[in-house]
């Protein structure tokens, strides 16, 4: 199964700079939490991406654009806010996150490449685990029962970025 997304979440009051500014933010309630989803769709991508900055292929990351960093580090100042991405079909691939909490990253880059273990984290564990679910440690999401951070937030809810750009709404 395909998965891939590339998406800002954070509290939806963190959140409402980026969604005021650019038309093309879609924001989406997150389950379980007090957290929204904005997804990095296509036509958002290029409102906020700084032509002449390439992403560094070296980051790790297929959209951290220098443009989306300062957006998240401008936005960082209301809250911590996560930057996600994935990219699986079935068990292969890569998924990449970084947090900003008062205009600093606190978390990350951390990376998980194609071939590399998945790791799991003990239960009730503050690190370990993956890229993701360690960020999202850092909003304040826990995992419950067998259910990590990702599952219980509802990330499969939609397999694509642009399917949770189709399904976000303007606030």
């Amino acid at each position: 199964m395909l998965h891939e997304l590339h998406a800002l979440v954070a509290a939806p009051e963190v959140l409402e700079p980026v969604v005021e500014r650019y038309p093309h933010a879609r924001p989406s309630l997150l389950d379980g939490a007090e957290l929204a989803l904005v997804p990095i769709c296509d036509e958002l991508f290029a409102a906020i991406d700084l032509e002449g900055f390439p992403v560094d292929p070296e980051s790790g990351f297929a959209r951290l654009s220098p443009g989306i960093a300062a957006v998240v580090t401008a936005a960082s100042r209301r809250g911590p806010v996560a930057y996600l991405e994935t990219d699986y079909v079935g068990d292969i691939g890569r998924q990449a996150a970084a947090v900003w909490l008062d205009c600093h990253r606190v978390y990350g880059p951390s990376l998980l490449v194609p071939g590399e273990p998945f790791p799991v984290a003990a239960p009730g564990a503050l690190v370990g685990g993956s890229p993701v679910v360690e960020a999202l440690r850092y909003l304040g999401v826990q995992g419950v029962g067998g259910r990590d951070e990702f599952v219980v937030l509802g990330l499969g809810r939609h397999r694509s970025t642009e399917q949770w750009c189709a399904a976000g709404v303007r606030l």
